[in-house]
């Protein structure tokens, strides 16, 4: 259910520093620069001139401008020196110094004997923690006294020389040509290398640009740069933009670090965390971060998992183990493709799979299933005596191993097992809605639509099947393939409602039931079909009118396939295991009454499935087979016809008010995503509130669902002391689900909106209903029970109903009160309708506190 949203926590994105600067060492001046003449000058001017050599976007251009102009990049003849330039708004940018860059240089080693290519940096430092340090060792202390850990240039003898002609030259301090230097690491100079640059500079707007750029090099026999062409001989697995597709922007260890082509310099084999003992290769510590949920469910289960924990800077500890990767973790092409060319080796996973990458999602400690069925290929295929003198161990499989069994073609290749049905056979179902029409005499709307394959020229679907034995009025029943398939009605039903602008209201207000499963229409014979959904008759406190939606909801079940089958199609598992298959839902507007005035578009599932995959299906680093509804409802036009703004939830508000939260979509949305980074609260001040599925205590909370405030319970009013947790059998029990502990927006500077936003819909609330927090009667009055009129529900007026899902504390609900003219659960839904929020008078485009620049949009 609503716990199913799992998500990205970004506290490990944000302060992650393991690689940190210092070390090395080294001596000698640096070279004197290269004669080049006029002709590299008017090259650096007309490249320059050119927006798509700018720095902030080209990440090569301040290399390759040079080297192409006859300058190399890099010279090694001792400490390497790196030419470089960079181009901002039309022109080189002269006014670099030594604080402004940070250099890292690393070889590439081809992996032999099924090994995988790794990256190997030139320049180390010794993490030692301190007296005292936490970590994952006996006694929870550090597990290693210290640990080698790769780093930058530590700039303690490096020079930075801005050259006439319109370049820099920066000099290691690190002799990387010296093994005594590099811990052992012997330069190869016929090897790939890459130079990488952590670079921050002011542009002519005064903004501040981070970037990484990077080139890709061997070094010839005079010690100059030869840039690498064949994509061939680097490592790319993946792109920072599919990162960015979540994150929005990478900004790691304090911001400069951005691209993933920077991150594999340092977090390679060569780095460990003295803290926990863990390696944090790039490719280890990533899976394990986004594997971090399903790793702790298999601890808790005893099926050898774990909970993954890294010790940053300052021995500061940060515990992955609520991260959820928010779809299935079998989608590898959603990172790793090499379709893409900028990840050449983005489909390695295919073909060259390793123990440091699969055994990051897959459980492999004692008593997890991949160590007991491994263990006897590891008794038969390990001869190594050094391994098998302490006892054969199923990690002792070598990588070439794993690649024999997991070869491409075999039944259990990377592709084959991490198959996901879902969402791979959801491209064969798409709901089409080809008319839908109201009939005010006979007052029902008639639509017309079909099932249709996608896959197959768009060919139809008999909805009825073979098994649709059921009862006249469901004969398809939920285990049918199509028996769950809907076509619901959502309208405007509020006596008097505003309808200016379009909002559903009708769901929570007796029109729960307007639906009709889509089996029961009327076939024509070419399994197109009609159906005629009724509209319940206006009563006291419910009408039908204005502009309503038809949507499609549902799934189809499928008989679950096998995943171990190395051709296609593959067969039914035994026993037989039905499972829900994502359907490609749809809707269409009609008009009731007066012109048709479509509800207007807020939001894009779109956008959603960036980074849920598809909505609905598997989430959680695959601890929820369904995210949600049973991966019904899977397009946000269904979802606000569930969730409109009557939707007010039993759970209690975790600020201190005797209110119940509202599941509005847009209110419950913004609370889920937003808990990281709520309002600070004021017992203590640092306590934010989290946004709950399950509460029942009227008190105060802090994030992680300790009770702050002594309260009650508001079905009740049984006391509740402070110290409960929101857990606990006095409040909401095993079931209550705390999203702020694990949900988190996982985009990186600011708060994008556009991320999930249309057309900067964000920027302006059209909404015009109220969202309910208290249906109750008022106990002073000497009654019980819910107001039986809607529009004496008590709300939070449209505009504060959206800003204070996020800034939800006292000052917050004050502000929004005194200043917006807003109200917080003291008007009723028929007040609210006469209430003007001045909101926009402060926070639209151009005013003092305007909603994009608070928000940190770029």
């Amino acid at each position: 259910m609503l716990n199913a949203i799992v998500h990205l926590g970004t506290a490990f994105l944000l302060a992650l520093t393991v690689a940190a600067c210092g070390g090395g060492g080294g001596d000698g001046g640096p070279p004197a620069p290269p004669d080049t003449g006029a002709n590299v000058k008017d090259a650096i001017a007309a490249a320059a001139r050119d927006p798509a050599n700018d720095t902030s976007a080209n990440s090569a251009a301040p290399f390759t401008v040079l080297q192409n102009a006859g300058v190399p990049a890099v010279v090694v003849a001792g400490p390497p020196s790196v030419n470089f330039t960079v181009f901002s708004d039309g022109a080189v940018l002269p006014t670099l110094e030594l604080a402004n860059v940070s250099f890292v240089i690393a070889k590439l080693v081809p992996g032999q004997n099924g090994e995988i290519d790794q990256w190997v940096n030139y320049v180390y430092r010794i993490e030692t923690p301190a007296a005292g340090a936490p970590g994952s060792g006996p006694g929870g202390t550090p597990a290693l006294a210290s640990a080698k850990q790769a780093t930058s240039d530590p700039k303690t003898a490096a020079t930075l020389v801005f050259n006439e002609d319109g370049y820099y030259t920066y000099t290691f301090t690190t002799d990387i040509t010296d093994p005594t230097k590099t811990q052992g690491v012997v330069f190869e100079p016929d090897r790939t290398h890459r130079i990488a640059i952590q670079l921050s500079y002011l542009n002519a707007a005064g903004e501040r640009i981070l970037v990484n750029p990077g080139f890709d090099f061997t070094i010839d026999g005079n010690g100059h740069s030869v840039p690498v062409t064949d994509p061939a001989q680097t490592r790319k697995m993946v792109d920072s933009s599919s990162c960015n597709g979540c994150h929005d922007k990478l900004s790691l260890h304090g911001g400069g670090r951005v691209d993933t082509q920077f991150c594999v310099m340092c977090h390679n084999p060569g780095t460990t965390d003295a803290n926990s003992g863990h390696p944090v290769t790039l490719m280890t510590m990533v899976h394990k971060i986004h594997a971090g949920r399903l790793l702790k469910s298999r601890f808790d289960a005893g099926l050898g998992g774990e909970l993954y924990r890294i010790w940053g800077f300052n021995d500061t500890e940060f515990d992955f183990s609520e991260i959820g990767f928010p779809q299935d973790l079998r989608n590898c092409s959603k990172c790793h493709s090499g379709d893409n060319p900028l990840t050449p080796q983005g489909d390695n996973w295919k073909t060259r799979s390793s123990k440091e990458a699969c055994l990051t999602c897959h459980a492999n400690l004692p008593g997890s299933d991949w160590d007991t069925r491994h263990l006897a290929f590891a008794q038969e295929l390990v001869t190594d005596p050094a391994l098998t003198a302490d006892g054969i161990q199923a990690k002792d499989l070598s990588n070439a191993q794993c690649q024999n069994c997991h070869r491409p073609g075999s039944a259990i290749a990377p592709e084959r097992v991490h198959w996901n049905q879902n969402e791979e056979n959801g491209a064969r179902y798409k709901m089409n809605i080809e008319s839908a029409a109201y009939d005010s005499a006979a007052r029902s709307v008639r639509v017309k639509y079909f099932l249709s394959d996608p896959t197959n020229g768009d060919a139809a679907y008999d909805l009825v099947t073979p098994d649709c034995t059921g009862p006249a009025e469901r004969p398809c029943g939920a285990n049918t393939r199509f028996g769950n398939l809907q076509l619901r009605v959502a309208y405007q039903n509020l006596v008097g409602q505003p309808t200016g602008v379009t909002e559903f209201t009708a769901y929570n207000n007796g029109g729960n039931n307007v639906f009709a499963w889509a089996h029961n229409g009327v076939n024509d014979g070419n399994d197109h079909y009609t159906v005629d959904i009724a509209i319940p008759p206006d009563s006291e406190f419910a009408v039908a009118a204005g502009t309503a939606r038809v949507v499609t909801i549902g799934q189809v079940k499928e008989p679950l396939l096998e995943v171990k089958w190395a051709t296609d199609p593959r067969p039914e598992a035994t026993p037989l295991t039905l499972i829900n298959t994502v359907v490609q839902n749809t809707f269409q507007e009609f008009a009731i009454s007066g012109p048709l005035n479509p509800r207007r578009k807020i939001v894009a599932t779109e956008k959603c499935n960036v980074c849920h995959g598809a909505l609905g299906t598997t989430s959680g680093s695959n601890t929820l087979a369904n995210a949600f509804h049973g991966g019904a409802r899977n397009i946000v036009e269904a979802c606000v016809v569930c969730h409109d703004p009557g939707r007010v939830s039993s759970t209690v508000m975790t600020n201190g008010l005797a209110l119940n939260e509202s599941y509005q979509f847009k209110r419950m949305i913004h609370g889920i995503h937003g808990n990281g980074t709520r309002e600070p609260g004021t017992n203590p001040p640092t306590a934010r509130f989290p946004f709950t599925h399950g509460n029942r205590v009227v008190a105060e909370f802090d994030l992680t669902g300790v009770q702050l405030t002594p309260g009650y319970r508001l079905d009740n009013l049984t006391p509740v002391p402070a110290g409960t947790l929101l857990t606990d059998a006095l409040n909401g029990g095993p079931n209550a689900v705390n999203f702020a502990a694990e949900v988190h927006w996982p985009g990186m500077i600011g708060v994008n909106c556009n991320a999930c936003h249309v057309d900067n819909s964000y920027k302006v609330d059209r909404g015009p209903i109220g969202a309910v927090v208290s249906k109750l009667n008022d106990p002073a009055d000497g009654t019980s029970g819910n107001r039986a009129d809607p529009k004496s529900w008590l709300v939070i007026t449209p505009k504060a109903a959206t800003c204070t899902a996020c800034h939800d504390s006292g000052k917050a609900i004050g502000h929004v009160a005194s200043f917006g003219g807003a109200g917080f659960g003291n008007l009723t839904q028929v007040e609210s309708w006469n209430t003007i929020e001045i909101c926009a008078d402060c926070h639209s485009s151009g005013g003092i506190k305007p909603v994009d620049a608070v928000h940190g949009q770029r």
